[in-house]
């Protein structure tokens, strides 16, 4: 009886072994092929998702380049330039604590109530005003013909919209006997000034 049934257990575990290695094979070499064409053509959409951002983030770095400090800017021109008006303009720059830059012949007030500080420069060639606020000392300089007064900001709205400081000062430089111009050194007019106001609403 041994002898009948060994042949036939003997085929079938032969059976057995030959779909154990067909199954061993289409996962070791057959399944692998068909997975790389897949794997190739991913990197594709992968690029483009790539690209998208890229074009995306274009405006957002545009915006943030397109904010520079804006500035505003008036002038007095004096209409009799003398030593008394830069005698007078040099006290009024000392009693505000205005710091001069002699490099830039430039005077600067310190931040006023409305937080952002104002800079006064001369209006003509070679665009340097002597420092004034030592007149008494050194001697006196030659008369300054004209003044600019100018704010650089990063808010357009805080400014605009609070532009006493400014105007303040532009009067009272004026009041030593000069003449208000706006940035275009155009006489300065009410709807002008009322513009400074609606600027950035």
């Amino acid at each position: 009886m041994l002898t009948t049934y060994l042949p036939l257990l003997l085929g079938g575990i032969a059976v057995v072994l030959g779909l154990i290695s067909v199954v061993l094979f289409y996962k070791v070499v057959i399944a692998p092929r068909k997975a790389e064409p897949s794997s190739q053509q991913a990197p594709t959409p992968s690029a483009e998702q790539a690209n998208t951002p890229s074009y995306q983030s274009q405006p957002k770095t545009t915006s943030k380049q397109g904010k520079k400090p804006t500035q505003q800017c008036l002038f007095v021109m004096f209409d009799t330039p003398s030593q008394a008006i830069n005698q007078a303009l040099g006290e009024m720059l000392a009693e505000k604590n205005a710091f001069y830059e002699a490099e830039l012949g430039a005077f600067h007030l310190p931040p006023g109530p409305q937080g952002y500080p104002i800079m006064l420069a001369s209006a003509t060639s070679p665009g340097k005003l002597p420092p004034l606020h030592k007149e008494h000392k050194e001697g006196e300089h030659t008369p300054v013909q004209g003044v600019s007064i100018l704010i650089r900001f990063l808010n357009t709205r805080k400014v605009s919209r609070n532009p006493e400081d400014l105007i303040t000062f532009t009067h009272e430089v004026a009041a030593l006997g000069g003449k208000i111009l706006d940035a275009k050194r155009k006489p300065i007019t009410e709807e002008s000034l009322a513009a400074m106001y609606r600027e950035g609403e």
